[in-house]
C-alpha cells in the first residue's frame, strides 16, 4: 500500500513538474520577448526623434530663403541692399553664408569673407549640388541638396529656392549650413551618452553611390536602419549596436524550454488529430458505400426521412428512383470481379455528376442504386430518370484493354401518399421490375391509380 501510493505521489509530482515548467517558461519566454521588443521600440523612438529634431533643426534654417525670396520681391530684383538684410537673415552659427543668384549665376554672398570663390558660380552648370537647383527652378519649390564640397573648401548642406517675378523666372536664392555641424550637434546629443553609434546616410544624386553623411557604423555591427525624407531628399539612419536575440544567454534557455514545450504539444496535438482522423474515417465508414463513396443504404434512409419532413412541411412533391444494372452479373462472371466494381464505381460517378447538389444518392445494395429528388414534378422526376438512364447505356464503360456495354432499368415513385418512404420505395421497386419486364435499360413511372389500387 506504502509502494503505491509512494508511485501516485510520484506521478503527480511528475505532472505538476510539467505544468510548472511550462507555465513558468511561457512566462519568461513572454517576457525576454517584451524586453527585445521594447529595446526596439525605444530605439525606433529614439531614431524617430533624432530625425524629428534634425528634420526641424534644418527646415526652420532653410525657411530662411523665404526672407530672400522676399528682399527680391520687394526690390523688384534689385538686390542693391542685400548686404544689410543678410545680417539679420544669416543670424544662426549653423548657417555658413546666404546668397542670391540672378539667373541661376552667384552675384552677392554673405558673408563674403571665406566665400568669395562663390561668386560668378553657375548653378545651372554641371557640378556637385547644382542638380538641386536645377530642380528648384523646374518644380518652384525648396529644394535640399548635399552634402557635397563647396568650392570655397569644406562641405555644407543647401537649401535652393527660386524666384519668380510676374510670373518669369528671375533666379535662385539659397541658404547653406555647415556641414556636418548642422547634424552632429543633435546626433551626438540624442546617441553618444547612450552608447550608441549613429549613422546617416543616402545614395548621392550626383555619383549614385552609397554616400555616409554623418557618423559611422561598423560593416559587421547588429544595427537597425530606417528611412527619412527630408523634403526632396530620402536619408537613412543606422543605429548600433542593436543587440540580437541570441546575444542573451537566458534567450538560449528560452529556446530550448520552448523546444520542450513544443514537443509536448506536438505529442498533445498530435495524438488529438490522429484521433479526430479517426472519428472522421469512422463517420465516413457509417454513412458512405466503401466501394463508390456514395452514401450507404442506412445513412440514405435517415437522410430521405428527414428531407421528406421537409417537403411535407412546404408542400412540395420528391420522387424516389430505384434503379438497377441490368444483366450485372454477366459482366462479373466474364470479366471478373475487378471489372464489375469499376462498373460499379463509374455508374455512381457518372450518375452523381448528372443530379442536383441537394439530391440523395447512395448505393442500395449489390448493383442497385437509389436516388431521393426533392422539390420537382412527375415530369421532370421522369425526364432527370431518362437523362441518368442514357448516361450508363450510351458510352462504354474502358477499364485497362476491356470495354463492357451497360445498362439500367429504372422505377420512379412519388413519396407523398401518405408520407411513408418506406411505401414509396416498395412502389419504386414495383415500377422497377415493371422495367425489367418491359425488356430492360428503360424507365417505369408508378402512377397513382396503382398507389390507390394497392392500398
Amino acid at each position: 500500500m506504502q509502494a503505491q501510493k509512494s508511485i501516485k505521489l510520484s506521478c503527480a509530482a511528475v505532472i505538476s513538474f510539467f505544468i510548472s515548467l511550462v507555465l513558468c517558461f511561457s512566462l519568461i519566454i513572454a517576457t525576454i520577448t517584451s524586453r527585445v521588443n521594447m529595446d526596439k521600440m525605444r530605439t525606433e523612438q529614439l531614431m524617430d526623434e533624432q530625425f524629428s529634431n534634425i528634420n526641424e533643426r534644418i527646415y526652420k534654417l532653410f525657411n530662411k530663403t523665404e526672407s530672400l525670396v522676399a528682399l527680391v520681391l520687394q526690390s523688384n530684383g534689385n538686390i542693391e541692399n542685400f548686404n544689410l538684410a543678410a545680417t539679420y537673415i544669416a543670424d544662426d552659427d549653423a548657417i555658413l553664408n546666404v546668397l542670391v543668384a540672378p539667373d541661376g549665376i552667384v552675384a552677392q554672398v554673405y558673408p563674403l569673407s571665406g566665400n568669395e570663390a562663390v561668386i560668378g558660380l553657375d548653378f545651372f552648370a554641371e557640378s556637385a549640388g547644382n542638380k538641386e537647383a536645377a530642380a528648384a527652378r523646374d518644380t518652384g519649390e525648396l529644394v535640399m541638396g548635399g552634402p557635397f564640397d563647396l568650392v570655397q573648401g569644406g562641405q555644407a548642406l543647401v537649401g535652393r529656392k527660386p524666384v519668380y517675378i510676374d510670373g518669369e523666372f528671375w533666379g535662385i536664392v539659397s541658404v547653406t549650413l555647415k556641414f556636418p555641424k548642422i547634424i552632429q550637434d543633435i546626433a551626438e546629443a540624442d546617441f553618444a551618452y547612450r552608447g550608441l553609434n549613429y549613422e546617416w546616410w543616402r545614395i548621392s544624386p550626383d555619383t549614385g553611390e552609397r554616400q555616409i553623411i554623418a557618423g559611422g557604423v561598423e560593416s559587421n555591427a547588429r544595427f537597425l536602419e530606417k528611412r527619412f525624407e527630408f523634403l526632396n531628399a530620402e536619408w537613412y539612419l543606422k543605429v548600433a549596436p542593436f543587440h540580437a536575440w541570441y546575444s542573451y544567454a537566458e534567450n538560449i534557455l528560452t529556446i530550448l524550454s520552448g523546444l520542450l514545450v513544443s514537443i509536448l504539444m506536438f505529442f498533445i496535438m498530435q495524438r488529438n488529430y490522429e484521433l479526430k482522423r479517426l472519428r472522421n474515417i469512422f463517420e465516413t465508414m457509417a454513412k458512405t458505400d466503401s466501394l463508390t463513396g456514395i452514401y450507404n443504404r442506412r445513412y440514405f434512409l435517415e437522410m430521405a426521412q428527414i428531407n421528406l419532413e421537409r417537403s411535407r412541411r412546404l408542400g412540395t412533391e420528391c420522387f424516389i428512383m430505384l434503379f438497377d444494372l441490368d444483366r450485372f452479373k454477366s459482366v462479373n462472371d466474364t470479366h471478373g470481379h475487378t471489372m464489375g466494381d469499376f462498373v460499379l464505381t463509374e455508374t455512381a460517378s457518372r450518375i452523381k455528376a448528372l443530379i442536383r447538389p441537394y439530391d440523395l444518392f447512395a448505393r442500395y445494395g449489390g448493383e442497385e442504386f437509389i436516388i431521393f429528388a426533392a422539390d420537382i414534378d412527375k415530369k421532370n422526376a421522369a425526364e432527370m430518370a431518362e437523362r441518368l438512364r442514357l448516361s450508363i447505356c450510351e458510352e462504354k464503360f474502358e477499364y485497362k484493354d476491356i470495354a463492357v456495354n451497360s445498362s439500367a432499368s429504372f422505377g420512379v415513385a412519388l413519396v407523398n401518399f401518405g408520407h411513408d418512404l418506406k411505401e414509396a420505395i416498395k412502389y419504386a421497386d414495383k415500377a422497377l421490375y415493371k422495367a425489367k419486364n418491359e425488356g430492360r435499360n428503360r424507365v417505369a413511372i408508378y402512377q397513382r391509380e396503382e398507389y390507390e389500387h394497392e392500398k
